[in-house]
């Protein structure tokens, strides 16, 4: 049986919805190594968690762009090389719905960063 494309839409729209605990609310940086496998639950060495910037964009069907911003301060001295969209707030609680892990880039302190991610439902 076909799962439609009505129902990978609808399941695209909930990921960006605001049902309490069962959304993406916000992304995380961090300095792990490592290659980013479907089993991770956490980032391997999170450094800063934010809320996601805005409201996720549905633009395209089956897709949900998130954004997330972070400030010269908070990536000072961070060799950033992992991040990860989560569905709990800057508490830390909650399991990661997606990890990419790169190359390191470190930051002195002068620069911000922003990552817009998206997830596809195929």
């Amino acid at each position: 049986m076909p799962f439609t494309d009505v129902g990978k839409q609808f399941v695209n729209l909930r990921i960006g919805s605001s049902l309490p605990e069962m959304y993406i609310s916000c992304i995380a940086v961090g300095e792990g190594s490592g290659t980013a496998v479907s089993g991770n639950t956490t980032l391997i060495i999170e450094t800063v968690r934010n809320m996601i910037t805005g409201s996720p964009n549905f633009d395209v069907a089956r897709h949900v762009t998130f954004q997330g911003d972070f400030n010269s301060v908070q990536m000072s001295g961070t060799a950033f090389s992992e991040f990860g969209l989560f569905v709990s707030g800057v508490l830390g609680v909650g399991s990661c719905w997606q990890r990419e892990a790169f190359g390191s880039v470190v930051f002195d302190g002068t620069n911000e960063l922003q990552i817009s991610t998206d997830l596809q439902v195929q």
